[in-house]
């Protein structure tokens, strides 16, 4: 394709830029989907003749893979560029996921899961940068909330059109499967023929509006991982994130056990205990980044999110202690209560995690996220592994205890990121006239505010 179909080399706006936002959405919620096994894995393992034990050991060898190359993948979009490192992989992932319908033993099944699940990583580690490429500042925090709704999305997705498909296929597991590749084939194809890369000179900007700049402090060449690693700030971004996803890690794989163990309730009230759970974070998640994104601040959202979630975690942990005999309503109350304070936390984040890593390097986004990525896939993996024993050996309660723990930490380290818990909010009027100045604990300044 050449160069000029390619690239972008003016910024895009309007309906356009929200077009291509909403592709790369699309392109995550593809890529989630694919291999989404939970609706169908009773068929699976009867099927394979696995045991439980065994699939939880090659999902936790896929974690690792995809942790790794979710790293690899975010230093690759840096440096080749985003479309061309996601279309491809998108291609083949869906690939790998007709070599997963295909599947006649255990061993292909595992190489399967592992192919995708590093392919998948790498495909995953270009739309963060994406998101923020086409965001600026003033909608940041709504564009990544939006972001969130692709992994969480796929698993409502995943488990509807197996309950509307499975009859029609004789309850076969391969038939979703075979599903998800031919969504991954036709979602591929739409992001191939509609997502292009900003020009590298235009990627480099820092936007505070659509037709506001900012330029970062730092040069464009040299070393981009040293400036990282050196910086607090970064560390205390992922080591904060990697601290709240042993919560949500917990909340994904085990929501529902834990309430029908502990609570001794039916399989379906747990499901949609746990789907108030994520709902109320879904939807706060955008009402809160839009706040967020009107009074350019996101640290008073981490900590203040941080703190409700454990607050009120707190009160779970003691309620489990009624065991069977504890309120449903009250459980609904605590879990939803949780998720829309965590709403508070997740687009903010994001979005104050590229906007100071935009400043360190401008060439250094997918890397960023690819290190985040990384460290964050190795505390869901302990979680996924060590919930289980630790309920075996003490109950739900002391792992949800240590859930606390965790998130109450988020809180702590949250307030080693950069700005003011006390900023006074500015409107978005003196962000469209150029008033861009850094909040405390920033590397830099942004130079060169002009209307483009």
């Amino acid at each position: 394709m050449p160069s000029h179909r390619r690239l972008l080399h003016e910024y895009p706006t309007g309906a356009r830029r929200r077009l291509l936002v909403a592709v790369v959405v699309l392109a995550l919620f593809i890529s989630a989907y694919e291999g989404q096994l939970a609706p169908v894995l009773p068929l699976l393992l009867a099927d394979l003749g696995m045991s439980l034990g065994a699939y939880g050991q090659i999902t936790a060898v896929s974690l690792l893979f995809g942790a790794v190359s979710g790293y690899l993948g975010g230093e690759l979009v840096d440096r080749v560029g985003r479309v061309r490192v996601v279309v491809p992989l998108m291609f083949l992932s869906a690939a790998a996921c007709l070599f997963m319908a295909l599947s006649q033993s255990v061993a292909h099944f595992t190489a399967a899961r592992i192919l995708l699940a590093f392919v998948e990583g790498m495909a995953v580690a270009g739309t963060q940068p994406l998101i923020r490429d086409f965001t600026p500042r003033m909608g940041r925090a709504q564009a990544f909330a939006f972001w969130s709704w692709g992994p969480v999305g796929a698993n409502f997705f995943a488990a509807a059109v197996a309950a509307l498909t499975l009859d029609l296929f004789d309850h076969s597991w391969r038939s979703q499967i075979f599903l998800m590749s031919g969504a991954a084939f036709v979602g591929a194809t739409i992001v191939a023929l509609t997502l292009r890369d900003l020009a590298p000179e235009l990627r480099r900007t820092i936007r505070i509006t659509e037709r506001t700049t900012g330029v970062s402090g730092a040069p464009a060449g040299g070393s981009r991982l040293r400036p990282l690693l050196r910086r607090r700030v970064v560390w205390a971004h992922v080591a904060a994130m990697s601290l709240l996803y042993v919560l949500l890690a917990t909340m994904n794989a085990y929501g529902q056990t834990m309430l029908v163990d502990h609570f001794a309730m039916t399989v379906r009230t747990a499901s949609a205990i746990v789907m108030s759970f994520w709902a109320g974070n879904l939807v706060t998640g955008l009402v809160f980044s839009r706040l967020s994104d009107r009074t350019q601040s996101r640290k008073p959202f981490l900590i203040g999110g941080a703190l409700a979630a454990t607050l009120l975690l707190g009160a779970l942990v003691l309620t489990m202690g009624a065991g069977a005999s504890a309120s449903r309503f009250l459980l609904v109350v605590l879990l939803t209560g949780v998720g829309i304070s965590l709403g508070a936390v997740l687009g903010p984040w994001m979005a104050s995690f590229s906007e100071y890593t935009e400043e360190v390097h401008p060439d250094v986004q997918g890397l960023a996220f690819g290190l985040n990525h990384f460290v964050s896939r190795l505390f869901i993996l302990a979680a996924v592994l060590l919930a289980p024993a630790v309920a075996a050996a003490g109950g739900w309660q002391v792992w949800m205890a240590v859930t606390l723990v965790t998130t109450g930490t988020f809180a702590i380290v949250a307030t080693q990121v950069q700005g003011s818990v006390w900023r006074a909010p500015r409107s978005p009027a003196a962000e469209g006239a150029g008033a861009a100045t850094p909040a405390p604990g920033e590397p830099g300044s942004l130079r060169g505010v002009s209307g483009s």
